[in-house]
């Protein structure tokens, strides 16, 4: 059955590309649908076909060989956009992530599991290139944001479902865990906060902000709340540094106001918790032991273990029980709850420097291009996405869930949108000079018109 439902979603392609090329009209709404499947496949099965499936016996975060709709979706609107250019430095920083995930399959006991892995990243690799190349032009990076924003409204109606109707002491959304909720929901609200703050897409960022403030208070996940407490005072910050206006003054008051009504309900998640699940660290930190367990194993295989590989060895060579891991399979088959000590115990040390710089490069990128760009809506999205980056970021030093497929879909979007964006504003700053050194009218992108008319 699984073999017919990819062979319909390949044969699909054609028919869908002819009607894409005859109806240029539909071509936001199937950017939009990008947008939106990373909320839907676990709860929506048939989106996602397995291939090779270990998911009964291997505790890695790779289950096994996977095609999703997105990956089918993303081939067919590449055509559309194949030409566009895009920054070479993109190339780079996967393709040197790409490589240490493949030199580790040398190292893994199992390098069919390595290879899910690597599977995994070169789907997600492909998505990042074909969202740069079509962000070129803005109008679809507002609709990949509309995409995002339906499925964050998705997971808000999930969340209060579970919490009210199920009586779940932790919400989970659509997701298996609240802690891929909260650190998704960073990716989604803070690019529509920036834009909120500058007075573009009142509706559809106001109503993300408030649907992520209400997540964040449910979900009863200190990681989350912390974290959404940095991304909303950041992006403020630096979006009132950028350009003062008398609106993000007023917008910061009631800001205020909204955070003081929601502190009791976060405080109640909390207690509710924590009533049903008191906290241990005194007696057994857990994520001590299994930060002791990824630099045990890094020390002892530099080079790494393999991708996909760090709760199978942790486990079966012993280096969880000797760190001080509980030893029941429920804690020896968990993972490493930091990234880059993830990265650094399966891909050695030059997969954690591949990976940290995957992570930080495109902050860098976001920041220095939204800087230059003041008074252009596109600034203002850069700004958003920059800090929500370098929120999860920091996070994955207390998670390592930015390894799962629905968090890596969504941070490859992000990721694509920021050097897509930035490629376009590099491409107007070439278009605007004629050759006798005068600026030439600049071109107004299709999102900016948008704008123009609301």
């Amino acid at each position: 059955m699984k073999y017919l439902a990819l062979c319909i979603g390949v044969l699909a392609l054609w028919p869908i590309y002819v009607v894409f090329r005859s109806y240029p009209s539909m071509r936001k709404y199937v950017w939009v649908a990008l947008g939106v499947l990373p909320f839907l496949s676990i709860v929506l099965p048939f989106l996602d076909v397995a291939l090779i499936s270990w998911g009964d016996f291997w505790t890695g975060y790779v289950p096994g060989l996977q095609v999703t709709a997105i990956d089918i979706i993303a081939v067919f609107l590449f055509f559309s956009v194949r030409k566009n250019p895009t920054f070479k430095s993109l190339h780079v920083l996967f393709g040197l992530n790409l490589a240490a995930l493949t030199l580790s399959m040398l190292q893994a006991d199992e390098p069919l599991a390595t290879g899910f892995a690597v599977w995994q990243f070169v789907r997600v690799y492909f998505l990042a290139v074909l969202v740069a190349k079509a962000c070129t032009d803005d109008a679809v990076a507002y609709q990949l944001l509309k995409g995002l924003s339906l499925g964050l409204a998705i997971q808000f109606i999930a969340v209060i479902w579970q919490k009210f109707g199920q009586g779940m002491v932790q919400p989970t959304g659509t997701f298996v865990h609240q802690n891929t909720l909260g650190l998704i929901t960073h990716l989604v609200v803070f690019p529509n906060f920036a834009l909120l703050l500058a007075g573009q897409r009142q509706i559809q960022s106001g109503a993300s902000v408030a649907m992520g403030l209400v997540i964040a208070a449910l979900i009863a996940s200190r990681g989350a709340l912390g974290f959404t407490g940095f991304g909303f005072s950041a992006t403020y910050l630096l979006s009132f540094v950028r350009k003062w206006s008398k609106r993000k003054a007023l917008l910061g008051l009631a800001g205020v106001f909204a955070v003081a009504g929601l502190v009791p309900i976060a405080m109640s998640s909390l207690a509710t918790r924590f009533d049903a699940v008191p906290l241990l660290d005194e007696e057994y930190d857990e994520r001590a032991a299994f930060n002791r367990t990824a630099i045990a194993i890094l020390e002892a295989n530099p080079l790494g273990i393999g991708a996909n590989h760090y709760s199978y060895v942790g486990k079966n060579y012993g280096y969880s029980v000797r760190s001080g891991v509980a030893p029941i399979e429920g804690s020896l088959n968990n993972i490493v709850h930091n990234a880059y000590l993830l990265a650094a115990a399966e891909t050695g040390y030059f997969g954690c420097f591949s990976f940290t710089l995957l992570m930080i490069f495109p902050i860098a990128v976001a920041f220095r291009y939204a800087w230059g760009v003041r008074g252009n809506p596109s600034g203002d999205l850069l700004l958003g996405l920059g800090v929500a980056m370098t929120t999860v970021c920091f996070h994955s030093l207390f998670e390592y869930i930015v390894v799962i497929k629905e968090v890596q879909y969504v941070m490859a979007i992000v990721v694509g949108m920021t050097f897509g964006l930035a490629k376009q504003r590099v491409m107007r700053r070439g278009h605007g000079m004629v050759s006798a050194g005068r600026p030439a009218a600049q071109p107004r992108a299709a999102g900016e018109a948008a704008y123009s008319r609301r």
